[in-house]
């Protein structure tokens, strides 16, 4: 899906490659494929669990690619679901149609995000021996007692597919877990390359995590630094607008939608809209800036996506870092740094580097 984006909108076009990010997306593409399509043979019928309904642009560009994926494929989905609206009876209907239950990816496998492995772990038990293959995760568990119960239920299980995107990752879950593990790129990737002709009115566009998996405070010497440049600060969990009319839709039509849409396919259409918004947000707040500073995973995969230079602060245990390491080392417009101050050193020379190649016509 090569696209550009203006005003809210999404069309084809020409992508520039200052940094590498083109011949990286469809590298990781290859890659991709060559796991998920022994797994999900085209044309077969598929139960997606999990939609991320929440404003986090993160999670959206997982789902999104993971449904471009599942067109290029050409499946039949026979049932969706969110965190509240899951119906094992739904499923059971759909099991004449022989289908795999794929799991969303992303990085909630473990014990920071309680609800989403809650329901992980009770569609292992709900369907023993039925293929559910989990879709590209980065595992954290904090004690030793929630890996066994995981161990556990996959080992009962027996016929489940863990795919994972990192190399830490892959080392637990093949220590711990009988099951099969595979190395596999974020979903995200299959968004496909990305552009937008916005001139940006920061120098800076600064996205800093406020939830659980922030590391530290970083942005706090701010003040002291005093950079002579224009900054935008933000996170994007912040409802854009047309997310709110999306939401809308989704909570007065959710009377006539239990009626007549019980496995969620017209509902689909909506999340597919409401995760499309996301993304706009996204690709808003990280073109506001001539350069990225950020400490989300997915600023980093949506930065190569647009071939944008970025500057990232790992998170509270290394996922972006392990990510990269993994898979993206092939981005020439990345740094990663230990702090903000040389988060600023580090951007000016990208931005520096970007008007040289931009005025030599690379």
């Amino acid at each position: 899906m090569d696209t550009t984006m203006s005003s809210g909108t999404v069309g084809r076009a020409h992508h520039n490659d200052f940094w590498g990010g083109r011949a990286l997306i469809d590298a990781l593409q290859a890659k991709g494929r060559a796991v998920l399509d022994p797994l999900i043979p085209v044309g077969a019928s598929v139960c997606l669990l999990d939609y991320p309904n929440n404003s986090n642009v993160g999670d959206s560009l997982i789902w999104l690619g993971s449904t471009a994926y599942l067109r290029s494929r050409d499946v039949a989905m026979r049932y969706v679901c969110d965190l509240e609206n899951y119906d094992p009876t739904r499923i059971k209907k759909a099991l004449p149609h022989q289908p795999v239950i794929l799991l969303n990816g992303g990085g909630n496998f473990g014990t920071l995000w309680p609800a989403v492995q809650k329901l992980r772990l009770q569609v292992l038990r709900d369907f023993p021996g039925v293929p559910v293959v989990q879709l590209p995760q980065s595992l954290h568990f904090d004690n030793d007692a929630a890996i066994e119960e995981a161990a556990a239920v996959i080992r009962a299980h027996g016929n489940f597919t863990l795919l994972v995107r990192d190399q830490p990752s892959y080392e637990l879950a093949t220590q711990r877990f009988q099951c099969v593990v595979k190395l596999c790129p974020d979903m995200a990737f299959f968004i496909g390359p990305l552009q937008d002709e916005r001139k940006a009115p920061y120098d800076r566009f600064i996205l800093a995590r406020t939830d659980r998996e922030q590391k530290s405070n970083w942005l706090a010497p701010l003040e002291q630094l005093k950079p002579q440049l224009s900054l935008r600060i933000s996170d994007w969990l912040h409802l854009g607008w047309r997310e709110s009319i999306y939401f809308r839709l989704e909570k007065y039509s959710a009377g006539l939608r239990r009626a007549i849409d019980k496995d969620n396919l017209l509902l689909l259409t909506l999340w597919n809209a409401l995760s499309a918004a996301r993304l706009l947000r996204g690709a808003e707040l990280l073109t506001s800036g001539r350069v990225v500073i950020a400490d989300r995973l997915h600023v980093h995969i949506l930065s190569i996506l647009l071939d944008k230079p970025h500057v990232l602060i790992d998170n509270s245990y290394r996922k972006l870092g392990n990510l990269h390491d993994a898979w993206t080392a092939g981005f020439t417009g990345v740094k990663f740094v230990s702090d903000l101050q040389e988060a600023l050193e580090q951007a000016q020379l990208l931005e520096a580097r970007q008007r040289q190649r931009t005025r030599g016509g690379a």
